[in-house]
């Protein structure tokens, strides 16, 4: 019975993805077919897929099921290597050929898995192509941080926000968006409210598409906006691209925003309290959640519940409530009315700000040295020295490891200290009467109105309210930031 057979072709890098080196294996497959007397059934293309990075395959799995299914009973590639670089896919493919009397023929010679010595020489040639292929990816690793280490523009995919297609010359049009996008993060205000605010102002990112907030995260966090070259090396990554890599350079295009700014959002950016409690919050259409806090006693206790209130609706009014979720130590036995709440904690915050000594206060707790700036850079620049000196040989990787980790530890705590969101920042542009912030408030979303709150205050406690009256203002005890 003539074999019925399948073509499966491979190609790691496509950059044009015009497919060429696909349709020259496929060309030479189908004449080895041809000389072999071979029917050829159909053709499994899989490209610009490594086999070495472990990205799935959707043609190589499609071909192992036709195999399975007895569909197919040969197959042909222009190498074993087209097949897979590992070794354990390599024994699936013979171990199918135990199973099902699967005929593998490759271009590059011929290869029995039928035979003891035709497996032994696919093993050994599976072998080759993995030692080639780790070394093939040390050596790009080594490229690429060299590259980095050099502040070289990184190749590859499209141009960057803010620049133009040469990836050095600023597009000041989308510059501009980017430094106010930081503003915003460092005023509190949440991604989701930028990206929807830019949505509404028709900017877009250069695929021409709006920005979402994983997106406009990672734009934000990057340090090649502060015209810093940053490299995170493949092998710490453990499923994605972490946020942030190590800043190993400052780099050939100049900065969008100061070096400062660049430390403090990507601190605030990737803090995971903030991005569980802000970025993914479900009751961000209540303004206090979780700013209130239950102040009714506990059962048999003098301290208050403490437990952060939620935005609930009872008869289609909103309520602030302390949620009775079980599994929890929240008492369920507080309440107030959304509207009226919002309201009242809106005055006394704007009331608080009418008032310059309170305003003085508040600035004085956010004061940051000029100095801790320079100690980031002496650190930042220590670091590179010494990877440079490991990379000339100058000192052991042992060396390497202990003398970085005080100079990281150090970076650390000054970088933390930076990400302290800036008061000032939130409260810039509007302080004013009474009147003017009420107007300014009237215009902002909830988000930008939270971040003037939590600039202000750190938590209100909500106390049981007094049965004689219909509302109690006093209830709500303010524990002020200043």
């Amino acid at each position: 019975m003539t074999p019925r057979a399948a073509i499966y072709v491979r190609i790691s890098q496509d950059r044009g993805g015009a497919g060429l080196g696909i349709a020259r294996q496929e060309e030479d497959c189908r004449a080895l077919c041809a000389r072999k007397g071979w029917d050829v059934i159909d053709v499994y293309p899989d490209n610009d897929v490594s086999a070495y990075s472990g990205a799935p395959r959707p043609k190589w799995q499609e071909l192992l099921a036709d195999i399975k299914d007895g569909a197919v009973n040969a197959v042909v590639c222009w190498h074993v290597d087209r097949l897979t670089r590992s070794p354990r896919e390599l024994e699936d493919v013979i171990d199918l050929a135990d199973r099902h009397g699967l005929e593998l023929a490759t271009v590059s010679g011929e290869i029995d898995l039928a035979t003891p010595t035709g497996r032994m020489i696919a093993r050994m040639l599976g072998a080759a192509a993995r030692h080639e292929a780790e070394h093939k990816a040390d050596r790009q690793q080594r490229q690429r941080r060299q590259a980095a280490e050099a502040g070289k523009v990184a190749g590859g995919g499209k141009r960057s926000f803010g620049y133009e297609d040469d990836r050095i010359t600023i597009l000041e049009t989308e510059a501009e968006a980017i430094r106010e996008g930081v503003r915003r993060v460092l005023a509190n205000e949440s991604l989701a409210s930028i990206c929807r605010d830019w949505h509404e102002r028709g900017i877009v990112s250069p695929a021409g598409k709006p920005w979402k907030p994983s997106g406009l995260r990672r734009l934000l966090a990057s340090a090649r906006i502060s015209g810093r070259r940053e490299h995170t090396p493949r092998s710490s990554w453990e499923h994605t691209r972490p946020l942030t890599g190590e800043i190993v350079a400052d780099a050939v295009w100049p900065g969008i925003i100061s070096y400062e700014d660049s430390d403090r959002v990507r601190k605030v950016l990737s803090d995971p309290a903030r991005r569980r409690n802000v970025e993914g919050s479900t009751n961000r259409s209540y303004l206090l959640s979780g700013v209130l806090r239950c102040g009714k006693p506990r059962t048999g206790q003098a301290e208050p519940c403490g437990w952060g209130m939620v935005g609930r609706p009872r008869s289609g009014t909103p309520r602030y409530v302390c949620p009775n979720t079980p599994g929890t130590e929240a008492c369920g036995g507080t309440a107030t009315n959304a509207e009226r709440t919002d309201t009242h904690v809106r005055d006394m915050v704007l009331a608080a700000l009418e008032s310059p000594a309170f305003v003085e206060r508040l600035r004085g707790q956010d004061d940051v040295s000029a100095d801790l700036y320079d100690e980031i850079r002496i650190d930042e620049q220590e670091l590179e020295e010494l990877a440079r000196d490991m990379g000339e040989r100058r000192i052991s990787r042992k060396e390497w490891m202990i003398a970085r980790q005080p100079v990281e530890e150090r970076l650390e705590r000054n970088r933390a200290k930076l990400a302290k969101v800036s008061r000032v920042a939130v409260l810039m542009g509007f302080v004013g009467t009474f009147e003017d912030m009420q107007a300014r408030w009237k215009s902002m979303n909830n988000s930008q109105r939270r971040a003037i709150i939590t600039a202000c205050v750190r938590s209100i406690e909500v106390r049981a309210a007094n049965p004689q009256k219909r509302w109690d203002p006093d209830r709500f005890v303010i524990d002020w930031i200043a």
